[in-house]
Order: structure tokens, then C-alpha cells, then sequence
């Protein structure tokens, strides 16, 4: 009895000081200038603003986009400190919505926004595990343990789409376990906001669930037609411009050495190595990703615990990414309570814990980038011990779609 006593005075210890630290960081963050100016919000602000003032085909001109931000900021910015708006133009009609002469009025509908857009995600994925037969109850826990998972917040005050990913993950993952492959294609085709994340998870699918790759592509073609038609021929060669950039990682905002990936470690253990090297080898694990997800995708076709690896494999091998996509990491706890094979009581804690967690490891700069790689290895680690007690050739307990 003292025991379970202490558990939970000690969960609700971390549940309130989570919440006590986000509100104080959220508060500190809109009322300083200097803050909510560097945030990677600007870039989706000067994104709405350009297609408001000089329409979308201007939006991916750099110099229309450094104007808006020179603005913000209130001084001369040289061409490296403009944080580029490098997403995709289907998100240009809600930030041309959303963006206003008021910043700050702007930030707080944007996060409204994103919030809107968690909150299906989290919907969606309660629906999964309701499906598995979870109890109502440990849903909305984790649901709740979800929200204060620390890189969703980041993402949040970041004011970036990661949302957008997530709810596209999300929509994969119910569709990809209850038959739905059409809403699974389109799902992935959500993901396609962070390009190289949708191909490590869209490609496999080839291998595995032809259906749900096919309805990906006519998705992404149905957006990138979109893209196409509101930016006109012009438009498009600077986004292609834009990505070309990205790609290199050479402006303002890509900060490969503060990347969760690869790369980014590379990039911090070997500092002498020329970085085209580095990026080169991190663009050929990328492939290798692929490849490794394609096979093991072909070889269980039951999907049993690859729904998590699959997200940690893309997490690490993704050429781009930084704090706020590790938000992804809940994807695989999910998972682990819709196969049974962890506690919901012990998932719904650990959001919490690992975010206390990468909290703490901010008292040093060693385990602040080293902390997120241990944590996606206990997660893939653990996957792996449990696969080796599951029977990979039975099917996965599967909804219809008239369910």
C-alpha cells in the first residue's frame, strides 16, 4: 500500500512539474521579444504574411521572406540569419488564414491551431488502443501523459507542423491496424511535411501493403498539384530552390550539429571532418534505412512491433531532425500497449519520465545530445526483446473496416 502511495506522489510530483515548468517557459517565451522573435515560428509568420501581401508564388523568395522577419526582429538581417520557411506550400492557405499584422496575436491562433491538430492525433490513437481492448480509463491517462511529453511542448513554442506529422503517423497507424488502408495512405501522405520521414515509412509499404503505399502516392500527388497550382511555374523553382538549400544544410535554422539523427552525431564527434563527407555518409544511412524498413516490412507483413521500430529507424536515419520531431517517440509506447506487451500503467508514466528526464539532461551539453539516443535505443532494445517472444507469424488483431 505505501508503495503504491509513493508511485503516485511521485507521478503526480512529475505530472505538476511538467506543467509548472511549461507555463513558466510559455509565459517567459510571448512576453520577451528577443525569445518569441528567435523562435522557428518566425519562418511560418513571414511564410503568411509574403503570401497575404505579395501572394504565394512570392512566399519561397528569400528576400520577401527575410524582409518580414527584419520587421519582427527590428534590425538588418544578414542572409544567414534569415530562418527560411522551407515546408511545404499546402500549408500556405491555413498560415495565409492565420498570419496577421500581430505577432503575438498570430503565435497564440497558430499554437491554437497545432493544439487542434494534437488533439485529433490523440483521438485517433485512442481509438487504437480502444480498439486492442485497452481500458477506458489507462486511454485517458496516456492521452493526458501524451500532452505533456516534452517535445510535443518544444514543438509548440516552436510553433512548428509537427502536429501535422504527428496526426499523419497517427492516421497511418489506425489504418495501417484496422483494415482502413485508404485512410492509412492518406495519413502517410500528411507525413510528407517532413519529406524524409514519410519515405523511410512510405517506401516499405510497397513491400507490405501495396494498397496503402498506392492510396500514399495518389495523396501526395493530390497535394503536390495543389502545391503546384497556388504557386505557379515561378513559385515552384524557388521552393525547389529552397529545398536545395535544406538539403545542403549550409543556412541559418539547419544547425546539423544540434540534430537527434545521424548526422547530427557525426557532425558533434567528428567536427575536423569536412561536412560534405559527413553528409554524405548520413544520406547513404538514410537509403540504408530504407532498405533495412523495406525488408523487415516484406518479411512480417503483420506489422508485430514494427510500427515503433519503424518510427525509431526513421527518427535516426532521417537526414533532417531536431527536438521538437522526437515528439514521435510516443508512437512506439502506444504501440507496446495495443500489443499487450507492456503495462498501460508503466507506459502512461514514461512520457512523463522521459521528459523529466531530457529536463535534466539539459545540466550539461554531453547529455543533452546524448540523452534522446539512449532513449531511442531502450525503446528499439526493448521492442527487439519482446520480438523474440511473439509469434511474428501470427496475424495482428485486425478491426474491419465495418467494425
Amino acid at each position: 500500500m505505501r508503495a503504491t502511495q509513493f508511485y503516485r506522489i511521485a507521478v503526480l510530483t512529475g505530472i505538476l512539474s511538467l506543467l509548472v515548468s511549461y507555463v513558466a517557459v510559455w509565459i517567459r517565451l510571448i512576453n520577451d521579444p528577443v525569445e518569441r522573435a528567435g523562435s522557428d515560428f518566425i519562418a511560418f509568420y513571414s511564410a503568411g504574411i509574403v503570401a497575404k501581401e505579395q501572394g504565394f508564388s512570392r512566399v519561397y523568395d528569400v528576400e520577401a521572406q527575410q524582409a518580414v522577419e527584419e520587421k519582427i526582429v527590428g534590425f538588418p538581417l544578414v542572409q544567414g540569419q534569415v530562418l527560411l520557411f522551407n515546408h511545404l506550400p499546402f500549408l500556405l492557405p491555413m498560415l495565409y488564414t492565420v498570419m496577421s499584422e500581430n505577432y503575438v496575436g498570430s503565435f497564440y491562433i497558430w499554437v491554437l491551431l497545432l493544439l487542434i491538430f494534437y488533439c485529433s492525433a490523440i483521438l485517433i490513437l485512442a481509438r487504437y488502443l480502444k480498439n486492442s481492448g485497452t481500458d477506458q480509463r489507462m486511454i485517458f491517462l496516456m492521452s493526458i501523459s501524451t500532452f505533456l511529453f516534452l517535445p510535443l511542448f518544444f514543438s509548440l513554442m516552436n510553433g512548428q507542423d509537427t502536429a501535422i506529422l504527428f496526426l499523419g503517423i497517427a492516421l497511418w497507424v489506425y489504418g495501417l491496424t484496422s483494415g482502413r488502408e485508404m485512410l492509412s495512405g492518406i495519413g502517410l501522405s500528411l507525413t510528407t511535411v517532413r519529406p524524409h520521414i514519410s519515405l523511410l515509412i512510405a517506401i516499405p509499404m510497397l513491400f507490405s501493403h501495396r494498397r496503402i503505399f498506392l492510396n500514399y502516392l495518389v495523396s501526395t500527388g493530390g497535394l503536390a498539384a495543389f502545391s503546384v497550382l497556388i504557386l505557379g511555374v515561378a513559385g515552384t523553382r524557388k521552393f525547389i530552390e529552397i529545398l536545395m538549400i535544406s538539403a545542403a544544410g549550409q543556412w541559418h535554422g539547419m544547425k546539423e550539429e544540434a540534430m537527434f539523427n545521424f548526422i547530427g552525431l557525426l557532425t558533434r564527434t567528428l567536427p575536423n571532418v569536412d561536412r560534405e563527407v559527413l553528409r554524405a555518409l548520413g544520406w547513404g544511412v538514410f537509403a540504408l534505412g530504407i532498405v533495412v524498413l523495406s525488408f523487415l516490412w516484406a518479411k512480417n507483413k503483420n506489422g508485430t512491433l514494427l510500427i515503433g521500430l519503424t518510427t525509431i529507424i526513421a527518427l535516426f536515419t532521417s537526414p533532417h531532425l531536431h527536438f521538437h520531431d522526437l515528439t514521435l517517440l510516443l508512437i512506439p509506447l502506444y504501440e507496446f500497449i495495443e500489443l499487450r506487451v507492456l503495462k498501460a500503467s508503466t507506459a502512461i508514466v514514461l512520457p512523463v519520465a522521459v521528459s523529466l528526464l531530457f529536463l535534466a539532461s539539459n545540466v550539461s551539453t554531453f547529455l543533452h545530445y546524448v540523452t534522446p539516443y539512449f532513449v531511442m535505443l531502450a525503446i528499439a532494445y526493448f521492442g527487439w526483446r519482446l520480438e523474440r517472444n511473439i509469434d511474428l507469424t501470427a496475424p495482428r488483431q485486425l478491426q474491419s473496416p465495418e467494425r
